[in-house]
């Protein structure tokens, strides 16, 4: 029997007639390691790429290959860090595994200080950092529903994702700023702060106890997450378009576009710092627009025509050859992509049962985070035959054709709510 006692004692914490989920004092203290948490997350990604490209002096392949070893673990672990999730204290899972994160940023900063950080660490680092990351990005998603009431689920998912591009917004800019002041040491000293100051904000963090069921090996217990998505039609087609987009329009975006600034339109890659800030701003502005709006009707159709939208202005991206033209292409791939991240997790959330919550939120994080890197280092490798932003183009018309084949060809997906 699930046990809905200790969920009920947290939620029970602040007042029934809550109207936003940051007033749950709880959900609060967990948005705000998350943005910090994002922040670095975020920060990882950029400046890995910056490191090898510029500081290292390596091409897209190489770039490619570290942002690879970074999302690796994911595919590996995720799974199981998703069954972990339902069976163990959850604040512990969060402060272990954010402070196994601490000590990677810090041994990379160690080694930039000592002028020993070769292309084989970062490396061996990036795995590291996908490590820690695979075990504690479960649980975030997997707490959500479990800290709120489910009314205001939609609220609690728009403003997770409104953290996540407020950190967008504000890493890479401050990333780079760090770079140009302190050089990289700056850039992984920031990250350092960032997660010390983060684990304080879980010190009284209180989560739902585990619910009491038969143990079970972690590879079979997340193994019953992929039997029930792949036993709702609803799931399936949601978890399809959330691969597409990582191993496509995500990896092209995020990576293979910085290769693009450097290789054609002959610009430092860190400034690819500018457009994901700007993208960053048309995400939250659609974030807040479904925060405040979440009992809107016919959600799947909503966030499919975004895909779609999204995924055209991608093809747009890999031909442009301005950096000023690509500047509004960002910002409306951020209004776009605001839709698409808040409505489909919240409607992945809103069709899976609690006590499957950690391992479906696993699978969906092996999804978004496990398939971009394999999806960077393909297209690292295709950009060096036919150059990155006919490969953008290209990821950006493969989308477009699935996304629209699925609303065309699923009614119950076009008016899921």
């Amino acid at each position: 029997m699930r046990d809905t006692e200790g969920e009920d004692r947290v939620e029970s914490s602040a007042p029934v007639e809550a109207k936003n989920a940051l007033s749950l004092p709880n959900y609060r203290r967990l948005w705000i390691n998350n943005l910090i948490y994002m922040f670095v997350g975020n920060a990882q990604r950029f400046a890995i790429g910056w490191l090898v490209l510029d500081g290292l002096g390596g091409n897209e392949t190489r770039q490619g290959m570290a942002v690879f070893m970074m999302g690796f673990p994911i595919a590996l672990i995720v799974m199981q860090a998703g069954a972990l999730a339902d069976r163990v204290d959850r604040r512990a899972l969060l402060m272990r595994s954010q402070t196994g994160l601490l000590f990677v940023v810090l041994g990379t900063l160690i080694l930039l200080g000592l002028d020993q950080l070769t292309y084989s660490w970062v490396l061996a680092l990036s795995v590291l950092s996908g490590v820690a990351q695979a075990f504690g990005q479960p649980v975030r998603q997997a707490l959500i529903p479990l800290l709120v009431p489910e009314r205001l689920l939609m609220n609690a998912v728009a403003l997770n994702a409104l953290a996540m591009t407020s950190s967008m917004i504000l890493s890479a800019p401050l990333v780079k700023i760090a770079g140009d002041l302190f050089d990289f040491e700056g850039v992984f000293g920031l990250q350092v702060v960032m997660l010390a100051v983060g684990l304080l904000t879980l010190r009284h963090l209180e989560t739902p106890p585990v619910n009491e069921a038969p143990k079970r090996r972690l590879v079979q217990e997340a193994a019953s997450a992929l039997r029930h998505v792949m036993s709702d039609l609803r799931l399936r087609v949601l978890f399809l378009l959330l691969g597409v987009a990582s191993i496509s329009v995500n990896a092209a975006v995020m990576v293979t576009m910085q290769a693009k600034i450097k290789e054609e339109l002959l610009r430092d890659s860190g400034d690819m710092a500018y457009l994901l800030a700007v993208m960053a701003v048309g995400i939250s502005i659609t974030s807040v627009v479904v925060m405040r709006k979440g009992d809107m009707k016919r959600k799947g159709g909503k966030f499919q025509r975004a895909m779609m939208c999204g995924s055209a202005l991608v093809v747009c991206m890999g031909q442009t050859s301005s950096f000023t033209v690509l500047l509004p292409l960002f910002f409306l791939m951020g209004l776009a992509g605001g839709f698409f991240i808040t409505m489909n997790q919240g409607l992945i959330q809103s069709t899976t049962p609690k006590e499957l919550m950690g391992r479906v939120m696993g699978l969906y994080l092996l999804v978004q985070f496990g398939l971009m890197p394999v999806g960077a280092l393909g297209l690292g490798w295709a950009a060096s035959f036919i150059g990155a932003g006919n490969v953008v183009s290209l990821c950006g018309a493969v989308s477009l054709l699935i996304v629209g084949w699925t609303h065309l060809g699923f009614s119950t997906i076009r008016n899921l709510d």
